[in-house]
């Protein structure tokens, strides 16, 4: 059975990037499932789940990681 196509906003840009960034984007992976995707020449981790958010779409949790 394939996977239905959602459509990501991350909810926390603004710890990396301006506050007005909006990064939206697409995936098949269920939520729980960490993927990397690129932005502005940076490859960020983000935590998919399945809360809803406007638009149809469903949140994504940017993963800072500080060293």
């Amino acid at each position: 059975m394939e996977r239905p196509i959602r459509t990501y906003q991350v909810t926390n840009p603004s710890v990396l990037f301006t506050p007005s960034t909006r990064i939206t984007f697409r995936s098949t992976r269920p939520a729980g499932a960490t993927v990397t995707i690129p932005v502005g020449g940076r490859r960020l981790e983000v935590l998919l789940t399945d809360v809803p958010v406007y638009g149809g779409m469903f949140a994504a949790e940017l993963q800072v990681t500080y060293l």
